[in-house]
């Protein structure tokens, strides 16, 4: 399931890098923004400031613009956050999982590698940001959905692999996510590095196909960044 929804990402993932690396290009030549820019600044906005600081006047003081870029790229204000939304689960969640598969070795170096690339992105604010703003809209909430589905699947595929039946996988991988992403107690935005180790050291250390991976270097931060 997981690896059906990585080949999908990956194109994705390197479409949206094409992208990028046009409109910055495009950007540099004539100085218009892309679609990109303003997805990352209503991304910047949500995070600082929440949904209900998420105005238009807002995006063009931080980027300096008239409004006129905007409405080259969206119709109003409703699809710009539509497809604020949908990006979070279509491109930034995807790219992560993409960048998790990629030069790792075993299922556990997959899962510390995900961990490690999400501790040291932007990623976990705006996860918060993102399920804040999931309670009042259904598109936040259906992205944020899709992004879950996701991680669980990416996750209990690596369970599986440790040689755990599909069911036990798949509440090792809930049980995983959901305690490095509940809001319960003193949350703190960067993450838990100390509570991700201990939680997968836990929900590990009995697989039946453990490799010797278990006993090497577990880093959970900026040393496992490759790209």
């Amino acid at each position: 399931m997981a690896e059906a929804a990585l080949e999908i990402a990956r194109p994705r993932a390197a479409l949206a890098r094409g992208k990028s690396g046009r409109a910055k290009s495009a950007k540099a030549a004539n100085g218009r923004l892309s679609r990109d820019d303003w997805i990352a600044a209503g991304q910047a906005v949500l995070c600082d400031v929440g949904i209900a600081g998420l105005r238009l006047s807002t995006l063009t003081r931080r980027l300096r613009v008239s409004t006129g870029s905007f409405y080259h790229h969206f119709i109003d204000m409703e699809d710009f956050l539509g497809a604020l939304a949908r990006h979070f689960s279509e491109a930034d969640v995807q790219s992560i999982l993409v960048r998790a598969t990629t030069g790792a070795g075993g299922p556990l170096s997959r899962i510390r590698r995900l961990a490690a690339i999400s501790l040291d992105s932007p990623i976990f604010r705006l996860d918060r940001a993102m399920r804040v703003w999931a309670t009042s809209d259904a598109r936040a909430a259906a992205s944020l959905k899709a992004s879950e589905r996701l991680v669980l699947a990416f996750l209990t595929d690596a369970f599986a692999e440790l040689g755990f039946a599909r069911d036990d996988a798949a509440l090792r991988a809930h049980l995983l996510l959901s305690a490095n992403v509940a809001l319960i107690g003193e949350f703190r935005l960067g993450g838990d590095r100390e509570l991700f180790k201990r939680s997968l050291e836990l929900l590990s250390r009995d697989a039946p196909r453990l490799a010797p991976e278990a006993a090497g270097p577990r880093e959970y931060g900026r040393a496992v960044n490759r790209r």
